[in-house]
């Protein structure tokens, strides 16, 4: 199965317990206004990449907790994700998953493809982005926004509901930087379609 990808970041301590890879995918039709994304929400073919060759990617890095799925909305891509997640859990690897659905959507959806994401997902970040409801909560950009932890390997206390919102820097061997996390203000944000 092929994933859309609009980039990929193979560590980061801003996007979920540890030290974690990232994935972001291309292509969301929410479109929220304040989006930190905008330039994802386009389903325009980006960087086609075989869910077999993300998780061999992740599996090959040392000391990595687990991956991200962030977007772009994941869910539009659940059948190849799903595919990714089960293949590093069974190496011991975490999953965490944002969506702009709210949770009580995805958690009633019958979509199998849905289901099947939320099967390998142990912790889902869940509900569109409102500008005007900014939280100071780590991994929500809104306070509408919930963290769900759909199984035990991700346990509560090893990520702390507030730790206050972060921002961080990647700059590869290219000199290409990448900026992730939630960011006070746009005004220090330069959209790279990695936040």
């Amino acid at each position: 199965m092929m994933i859309n990808c609009a980039g990929f970041l193979e560590r980061s301590r801003v996007n979920g317990p540890g030290e974690r890879a990232v994935l972001w995918v291309q292509g969301c039709f929410l479109h929220c206004p304040g989006c930190f994304n905008r330039s994802l929400w386009s389903f325009k073919k980006n960087h086609l990449v075989r869910a077999s060759d993300i998780a061999d990617t992740v599996l090959s890095l040392p000391g990595i907790d687990g991956i991200t799925f962030s977007g772009g909305e994941p869910f539009c891509q659940a059948l190849p994700l799903a595919d990714v997640g089960e293949l590093v859990q069974k190496e011991g690897l975490t999953v965490v998953t944002f969506s702009g659905f709210p949770s009580d959507t995805l958690i009633s959806t019958k979509k199998r493809s849905w289901k099947e994401l939320l099967k390998v997902t142990d912790l889902l970040v869940a509900g569109p982005y409102i500008r005007e409801c900014t939280s100071g909560i780590s991994l929500c950009g809104s306070t509408n926004q919930e963290q769900i932890f759909l199984s035990e390997r991700i346990p509560m206390k090893t990520f702390p509901d507030c730790i206050g919102r972060t921002v961080e820097y990647t700059i590869s061997s290219q000199g290409e930087i990448t900026t992730t996390g939630f960011p006070e203000s746009y005004l220090f944000h330069h959209e790279t379609g990695c936040i």
